[in-house]
């Protein structure tokens, strides 16, 4: 499937006219990621998973740069074009592909394409500076939140720096699995991490190289009304629990799940995160409101840290 010079891998499981849910992974992963998760939703859904630019079975720009927020718009409409989606669809994303997803479904681009998402530990950069200000604005204890979130990132800069990134990505290549076994309770599996990884660690310095600090601005509060999901792995070693749930006001229908799990939570718990997701599109498919997801609204409404479902 062709979006400018970029063929994306994709793959689609599931009878095609039930409702459509796309999973968009994160940086180091490929589509690959989401298997047992795809494979869970497809007895109910048609699931369509790609490989974004640059990773996987999906080609990469001539520039390494290229890899900008409007850019990934792009991939995401040529998806959801190439699918024949015509309805809107319910959009999943993890880390990187989360940042995608909220673009998605705050700016004007893709928003009537989108019918409801569900966000695992990727916040929106508009949120993430809101909170920021009003966090450090607090007082002593928020400064201490804002440096916590400052440790969990400071792969960051060195991902973006030039030539320490790449040897940076070489590093996450070689201990991605030993990390997934160990910190994430997700043993290494065929397709994943996929035998691109190395190419795939390096080519996706692009998408902090683009995105982080280089002409992504972060202008509004990101307000929206999409319905979306909030699953927050309580044990996630790179977004506090406070940043990811810094959605709460500028999205005005949010639900909140916590999950007992690091970063991978759909590597680690796939039952826990199909399960939420089918419950969530269900309810927004005529399906009654469960007592889960009727605490887990009420989270999304709740001021304190502490409110979950």
């Amino acid at each position: 499937m062709r979006s400018g010079e970029v063929v994306l891998g994709v793959r689609v499981r599931g009878e095609g006219n039930r409702p459509t849910v796309v999973l968009v992974h994160g940086y180091p992963d490929t589509g690959a990621m989401w298997d047992e998760v795809a494979e869970r939703l497809a007895e109910r859904f048609r699931v369509v998973v790609y490989d974004v630019r640059g990773a996987g079975a999906s080609s990469s720009p001539s520039d390494p740069l290229d890899y900008g927020i409007d850019v990934l718009m792009g991939d995401l409409e040529a998806v959801l074009d190439g699918v024949g989606a015509d309805e809107p669809v319910h959009l999943v994303g993890h880390d990187w592909g989360s940042v995608q997803g909220w673009e998605a479904v705050i700016g004007d681009r893709l928003r009537c394409r989108v019918a409801s998402f569900t966000s695992i530990s990727g916040p929106d950069r508009r949120h993430m500076a809101r909170w920021i200000r009003r966090t450090v604005r607090s007082g002593p204890r928020g400064v201490v939140e804002v440096l916590d979130q400052a440790v969990r990132s400071v792969y960051m800069p060195v991902l973006m720096a030039p030539k320490v990134g790449e040897a940076m990505a070489r590093l996450v290549a070689a201990g991605f699995p030993r990390v997934m076994r160990l910190r994430e309770g997700a043993a290494p599996r065929d397709g994943h991490p996929a035998g691109t990884l190395a190419t795939d660690a390096r080519n996706g310095l692009g998408l902090y190289r683009a995105n982080i600090w280089r002409g992504a601005s972060a202008n509004g509060e990101g307000r929206t009304d999409a319905p979306v999901q909030l699953i927050v792995p309580i044990k996630d070693r790179y977004g506090s629990q406070s940043l990811l749930l810094s959605a709460r006001g500028p999205v005005t229908r949010l639900y909140v799940r916590r999950a007992p799990a690091g970063h991978w939570v759909a590597r680690s718990h796939p039952d826990l995160v199909a399960r939420w997701v089918t419950e969530f599109v269900d309810h927004l498919d005529g399906a009654p409101e469960t007592p889960a997801l009727a605490d887990a609204r009420e989270a999304g409404r709740a001021t304190g840290k502490r409110r979950f479902a």
